[in-house]
């Protein structure tokens, strides 16, 4: 049985709990190189939640995911490792694409192939693969965009999170 997945606005009080999703789940990522500190991923994460519009799943009160969405952007898309696969990244996306229904973009590492399997399930396309020079960590990326005419596959319905 799938938990119930609630989603809210995230409040500044929300910001280290949230953090810990985040930083789990960078640390899941065994390509990722591991820039910042625990600390400065929470300073982060708070700064996020102030400055942008940043939603939350929670389950059983505790939050499992996490959304944060500049302008036509979609700059954070996390989920606890122990939750993949059981409907919160789907349910965040859902209220992404309401948030933004004339549509958005995002970028994800090229070698993250889980999230790339994930998004492009859900009717986001790939539009540009880079070398990775232009961020952080100097991993090759790709950039996807989601317009409402890009419908999800697999038996999933746009705005229905699964």
């Amino acid at each position: 049985m799938r938990p119930v997945i609630s989603l809210r606005r995230a409040e500044a009080g929300d910001a280290a709990q949230t953090a810990l999703v985040f930083t789990a789940a960078l640390k899941s990522m065994r390509f990722f190189p591991k820039l910042h500190s625990d600390d400065e991923d929470c300073d982060l994460v708070g700064d996020f939640i102030d400055r942008d519009e940043t939603w939350i799943a929670t389950e059983g009160g505790l939050i499992r995911g996490l959304a944060c969405i500049r302008e036509a952007w979609l700059d954070h898309l996390y989920v606890s490792p122990g939750f993949h696969n059981r409907g919160v990244g789907s349910a965040l996306l859902a209220k992404v694409r309401q948030q933004r229904p004339a549509g958005f973009r995002l970028w994800t590492f090229q070698a993250n192939t889980g999230a790339r399997r994930f998004y492009e399930r859900h009717g986001c396309k790939a539009i540009e693969f880079t070398n990775g020079s232009r961020n952080e960590e100097k991993l090759p990326d790709v950039l996807y965009v989601w317009t409402p005419t890009n419908p999800p596959t697999t038996g999933q319905t746009a705005g229905t999170p699964r």
